[in-house]
C-alpha cells in the first residue's frame, strides 16, 4: 500500500506531539496535520503567561524540560515543543484544516483544506484526533458574549 501512513495525528498541541513521538519511536510512518503552527494554542497565550504547573508534568518524548523557573512561561513552553518535534523529526503539515475523516479502522481516508484553498486526501490506518479544547469557549448564554470585542 503505497503512500498510506500508519498513523495521521490531528493536532500538532503537546498531545498530538508526544502520540506522534511514541509512534515514531515505534518505527511506524507518521504524520501530524495541524491548522496553525506547531503547538498553535500555546502561541495564541498571552506573551508573559506563566503555567500553573511545574515543567515536568508538561515533559514529552523523554526528553526533559528545562527552564530558569519551576513554572515556565510560554515562551519556555513554546521552545521547548519545538525542539523536540525537531529532535523527532516529526512530519508536521502546517495550515491545513481537517475536515472529513471516513473510513473504518485500518483503512482511513482523511480530507484536509489547506490555507491556500486546496484540498488533500491522506490514507492511514489509524487516526489520532488530539485537537485540545482552547479554541472552543465554554460560552455562559450571557448577553454580550458574542460580540467581537469578547474573547476567552
Amino acid at each position: 500500500m503505497e503512500n498510506v501512513l500508519d498513523v495521521l495525528v490531528v493536532g500538532a498541541g503537546p498531545t498530538g506531539l508526544a502520540c506522534a513521538i511514541e509512534a515514531i519511536r515505534g518505527g511506524l510512518r507518521v504524520l501530524v496535520v495541524e491548522k496553525g503552527c506547531l503547538v498553535n494554542s500555546l502561541f495564541s497565550y498571552p506573551p508573559g503567561m506563566t503555567f500553573f504547573t511545574t515543567r515536568e508534568r508538561l515533559e514529552i518524548g523523554d526528553i526533559p524540560f528545562t527552564s530558569v523557573n519551576v513554572k515556565p512561561t510560554r515562551a519556555d513552553a513554546l521552545e521547548y515543543y519545538r525542539g523536540v518535534a525537531e529532535h523527532y523529526h516529526v512530519p508536521v503539515q502546517y495550515q491545513e484544516r481537517v475536515v472529513d475523516v471516513g473510513g473504518s479502522d485500518g483503512n482511513f481516508e482523511v480530507r484536509a483544506g489547506a490555507t491556500d484553498g486546496n484540498q488533500k486526501c491522506y490514507r492511514t490506518r489509524k487516526v489520532i484526533i488530539a485537537t485540545g479544547y482552547y479554541d472552543i469557549p465554554n460560552l455562559m448564554g450571557v448577553p454580550g458574549e458574542d460580540l467581537p470585542k469578547v474573547s476567552h
